[in-house]
Parts: structure tokens; sequence; C-alpha cells
């Protein structure tokens, strides 16, 4: 049998039918088959923070749904000696969550934006069950931003990319810097992280592959412990990847199970 719920269902389905944290499952009524306490666990998530806006310079390019929403992402390092962590993904149009409009004000609909995210979080979060009603909505905590290395990521991608946006090479683009704006002080960067940052829609994990004690699934994506059961998501990647995105990644998965299973 395969699960492959994704990253939020298929820890939910496990911890249902009784395979989870037993303390956890006791609980919540629900009759422990097995002990795997890191069901759940180990939730990570690529952070993308909307929000570093320009104004286009002239008329707004013409047909802007005719082309990629994104053409384009740059990797960087958010140190010198660390590894590529955070990304640059440029939009055509202005992107802000209600949070920023409110704070910054509503950007005019003739802006771009080049959104900052982290690609290589040390945070980690949870799914955890709510009830014991699989009509009921699992508790998740993305626990964004949550080491200080990982806010620090975040605030250096905010700066590379108001310096991408006002490079001399887009002056015949923008006009100027909308938000945070050319003034913006130290916390208000701080504040424009805090409010902008949110799910990049890339959540791993939660059913990890691996031999130690929070590992749910073996090499073979076998669920420890229960016979005839694997899981085939990207809940069973023990870290996350780069990027751009952990799709590609989800099918290698599915391939690799099929060929496992027909093995």
């Amino acid at each position: 049998m395969i699960l492959a719920a994704g990253t939020i269902h298929s820890p939910k389905l496990l911890m249902l039918s009784g395979v989870g944290k037993a303390k956890a499952l006791r609980s919540l009524g629900i009759d422990l088959v097995e002990n795997l306490p890191g069901v759940g666990q180990n939730l990570q998530d690529h952070v993308l923070l909307s929000g570093v806006v320009f104004k286009y310079k002239g008329k707004m390019p013409d047909r802007p749904a005719d082309s990629n929403a994104v053409e384009a992402e740059a990797y960087l390092s958010s140190s010198p000696s660390g590894d590529t962590d955070i990304s640059l993904v440029p939009h055509q149009l202005p992107v802000v969550t209600p949070e920023v409009a409110s704070r910054f004000g509503t950007p005019p609909p003739d802006a771009f934006t080049i959104a900052p995210a982290l690609v290589q979080p040390t945070s980690k979060g949870s799914v955890r069950l709510a009830t014991n009603n699989f009509q009921d909505a699992a508790l998740i905590d993305g626990n964004y931003l949550g080491t200080d290395r990982d806010f620090a990521a975040i605030l250096r991608a905010i700066e590379a990319a108001r310096e991408l946006g006002n490079q001399n090479a887009f002056e015949g683009l923008r006009e100027s810097e909308l938000i945070p704006g050319p003034k913006a002080s130290a916390e208000e960067i701080r504040e424009l992280a805090r409010l902008a940052s949110a799910s990049f829609g890339h959540a791993v994990g939660t059913c990890k592959m691996g031999v130690d004690k929070l590992a749910v699934v073996d090499p073979e994506l076998r669920v420890h412990g229960i016979l005839g059961l694997r899981v085939a998501d990207a809940s069973v990647m023990p870290r996350i990847i780069t990027g751009p995105g952990t799709n590609a990644s989800a099918h290698m998965i599915g391939g690799r199970a099929a060929k496992l299973m027909l093995a």
C-alpha cells in the first residue's frame, strides 16, 4: 500500500491510524499501532517574502499575463562562508500582503516586485492532530524564521533585492523604490520581514526518511514497524532542497516508489 497524501495529510492519516507519538495519540483516544514520534515533526518549507516593490518608469509592460509568472530566479548565500540559502524571485506585478499594504501603503498596479526568499531554513515546524476526527483540520506550526540565523538570512535577502532593483541596469524600467522605500530604517526592514514572510508552498519532511529515532520511513520508503505500507511524497524528504521548488523531487520520489514495488 502506498500513502501519498502530501506533507500535511500523510502524517495526519498516519496519526489517525495509530501511527505516531504514543502519548499524543492516546490523549486523543486513538489506539496506538506503532510508536513513531517523528510523524508530523521535521516540517520544513521555503519562506517567500512579498513586499520589495518598485514603480515602473513610464507605462507598465503590455499583457504581463502572456509571460510566465517567474521568468528567472537568483540564488545567493546570505553570508560569505555559507552555502546558498536565499533567492530572489522577480514578479512583473506588485505582490504584497495585506499587512504590508496597511503598514507601508498599497502599491499602484504599475509596479513590479523582487521577492526575497529563504530556501535553506534551519527552523523546523510540525503537524499535529487537533482531534481524532479526519474532518477537522490539522494543527500546523510552520515555525517560519524561528531561528536567529533564518531571520538574519531573510534580512540579507531583502537587502539583496533592494540592491538588485536599484542597479543601473534597471534605470530604464524603474522609477523608484516603493516598499520598503529608499529611506527605510533598519527597524522598518525588520518589520517588513515579520509582516511579509509566508509559506512558499514547498513544505516537506513530516514523514522523514532515515534510521534515527525521528525517522518514519526507511531508505526504501517503508514505514518503520508497519508491514506493507510505504509513503511516497515530499513528506519523506529529510531535508528541504534549495529550489526552485519541490515538485520535481516529489515526482522523483513517486518514480522511485514505483520501481521499488516492481522490483
